[in-house]
């Protein structure tokens, strides 16, 4: 691009080097302003975060004993928490800022003041470029275990297990690009002198300016949760007496989290205003110049692209599996064991692009609006021309995969009696799964086109017949041209996926067997699980074209030989907005709340009640949303010799 803009550079100076023919008095041979901006960001950033925890609180006793054995409670408690947090931004911020003020004749000429010709041109090329990449991983494997194993000739009494486990693992990534771009131009070209009154003029004015704005961005967040979380009481009893086991009230919380945070911005505002005077600012008689020409160019293109994906991982296990052998009687305590599984994924994925172009051309040929005779130039020319090409990606994958199990599975095999307590184990299990995924597109398009040919008055009556203002004869210019053309192109696609599986058992299986009766407690266990699946994609874009054409040619008050050879006004606009959006969302659920003893004895069997309560919610949503709203105003104003006679 810097050798485009070099060879730019020369060419206009080869312009500039092309001989002149002098002017009396005040005057040069020609005038020559060239200014050129290039500003290149290129930025890339990489984020990696990785936190592997393996965290193991054991508990586990081995007894072997001739007589009796009596163990302690458990109560170990244990707190685990893995994060992996990665945090990539970059920032660009460019402004340029340009001012070209040129004037050919002199500012304090009074008569035949002019130059050969007058050039102006500006041109800013401003180019950003933005990669960031942010992957966060948190592994996780927590055991808090309860494995006594105990062998005796006589009694085994085991104390109860209250072991407590907090186990929290999670992923962050917050990935993002924010680019701002300011390009202000003004050029200001003044062609006859500032202060001339009679035969002012010069052979021609030109005006070009060229903005031009490139910006891509790309960003991707990767953020992964896996746990493994297990919080067991595994006590193995094997007597020759009685084994009497204490109650179980484990209480298990386990929470999985990975969240990919993307996101792009970017601003672009570019301003561009042209003031042309051909044929000097306060020129009474004789004004006018060869032609005046006016070109301004606005480019502005943003590219953006969005990947987000989050998972989550989660084995939560919160077990009581007790397995007692014994000659006598064994009594088993009560199981009041809770469980809180939590695994989510979310991803938010977003991009914004706003773009800003504004244009103001003004024209004046033939004096300014005091200019009494032989007013007029050879022709006016005006071309403003915008174009704001918008294109935005966004993908979000959020995924959860849940395996929660509070089971109580005891197993007893005695020669005597077995009496099992009550089953009261709580367990609360949520797998949920969101993509937020969204495009915006904001385009502002301003132009304003205003051209003057012989003559500038928008006075009233009053003014004209004061001699202060207005063309009185003469009046009027060969030509007016002038030709406005907007574009806006948005190009937008989002696609959200969700899915959410979850497998939440909550189960009572004990195994008895015995020589006597057998007599088992109420099961009142409680189980909520739910799953969630949610997608939200949507595209918005808004487009706002405003185009205002005003020409005048001959004067607004002429009075005598007023007019002009003809005048042209063209005003074109395109707005092409697309937009696709697809939303997934996929719940799977399996949740089961069982209670299922098997029982063989040679005596009695009793079964304590059941009245154990399940609540299963499985819900997959998908909010897909296309919105396009575009705006076109137009307004021409032209008016051809027009005369107050």
């Amino acid at each position: 691009m810097k050798a485009k803009l070099l060879s730019v550079a020369v060419a206009l100076v080869a312009l500039a080097a092309a001989p002149a023919q002098a002017f009396a008095d005040s005057g040069a041979p020609g005038g020559f302003q060239a200014g050129v901006q290039s500003a290149n960001t290129g930025q890339a950033a990489g984020g990696l975060a990785i936190s592997d925890q393996n965290a193991v609180n054991a508990n586990v006793p081995v007894s072997i004993a001739g007589g009796n054995v009596s163990s302690g409670p458990s109560s170990a408690t244990q707190t685990a928490t893995s994060n992996a947090n990665a945090d990539v931004s970059n920032k660009a911020k460019t402004d340029q800022d340009q001012t070209l003020d040129q004037n050919v004749g002199g500012s304090g000429c009074y008569a035949g003041c002019g130059g050969a010709g007058g050039f102006q041109a500006g041109i800013q090329d401003a180019q950003t470029q933005q990669a960031a990449i942010g992957i966060a991983k948190s592994d996780q494997n927590a055991v808090n275990a309860n494995v006594p194993v105990s062998i005796a000739g006589g009694n085994v009494s085991s104390g109860p297990s209250s072991a407590t486990q907090t186990a929290s693992s999670t992923a962050t990534t917050d990935v993002s690009n924010k680019a701002k771009t300011d390009q202000d131009q003004t050029q200001t070209q003044n062609v006859g002198g500032g202060s001339c009154k009679a035969g002012c003029g010069g052979a021609g004015g030109f005006q070009a300016g060229i903005q031009k704005s490139d910006t891509q961005q790309a960003a991707i967040g990767i953020a992964k949760s896996d746990q493994n979380a297990v919080n067991a009481n595994v006590p193995v009893s094997i007597a020759g007496g009685n084994v009497s086991s204490g109650p179980s009230s484990a209480t298990q919380t386990a929470s999985s989290t990975a969240n990919a945070d993307v996101s792009n911005k970017a601003k672009t505002d570019q301003d561009q205003t042209l003031t042309q005077n051909v044929g000097g600012g306060s020129c009474y008689a004789g004004c006018g110049g060869a032609g005046g020409f006016q070109l301004g160019i606005q480019k502005a293109e943003t590219d953006q692209l969005a990947l987000g994906v989050a998972k989550s991982d989660q084995n939560a296990v919160n077990a009581n599996v007790p397995v007692s052998i014994a000659g006598g009687d064994v009594r088993s305590g009560s199981s009041s064991a809770t469980q809180t599984a939590t695994s989510n994924a979310n991803a938010d994925v977003s991009n914004k692009a706003k773009t800003d172009q504004e244009q103001t051309l003004t024209q004046n040929i033939g004096g300014s609006s005091s200019c009494k005779a032989g007013c007029g130039g050879a022709g006016g020319f005006q071309v403003g021309v915008q174009k704001a090409d918008t294109n935005q990606w966004a993908l979000g994958v959020a995924k959860s995969d849940q395996n929660a199990v509070n089971g109580n599975a005891p197993v007893s095999i005695a020669g005597g009696n077995i009496s099992n307590g009550p089953s009261s184990a709580t367990q609360t299990a949520t797998s949920s799964a969101n993509t937020d995924v969204s495009n915006k597109a904001k385009t502002d398009q301003d132009q304003t086109l205003t051209q003057n040919i012989g003559s500038g008055c928008g006075c009233d009556g009053k003014v004209g017949r004061d001699g202060k203002d207005g063309c009185y004869a003469g009046c009027g210019g060969a030509g007016g041209f002038q030709l406005g053309v907007q574009k806006a192109e948005t190009n937008q696609w989002a696609l959200g996926v969700a899915k959410s599986d979850q497998n939440a058992v909550n189960g009572n299986a004990p195994v008895s067997i015995a020589g006597g009766n057998i007599s088992s407690g109420p099961s009142s266990a409680t189980q909520t699980a739910t799953s969630s699946a949610n997608a939200d994609v949507s595209n918005k874009a808004k487009t706002d074209q405003d185009q205002t054409l005003s020409q005048n040619i001959g004067g607004s008050s002429c009075h005598a030989g007023c007019g002009g050879p003809g005048g042209f006004q063209a005003g074109v606009q395109l707005a092409q907005t697309n937009q696709w959006a697809l939303g997934i969302a996929k719940s799977d659920q399996n949740a089961v709340n069982s209670n299922t003893p098997h029982s063989v004895a040679g005596g009695n069997i009793y079964d304590g009640s059941s009245s154990a309560t399940q609540t299963a919610t499985s819900s997959a949503a998908t909010d897909v949303a296309n919105k396009a709203k575009t705006d076109q105003n137009q307004w021409q104003d032209q008016r051809l010799g027009v005369a107050r006679i």
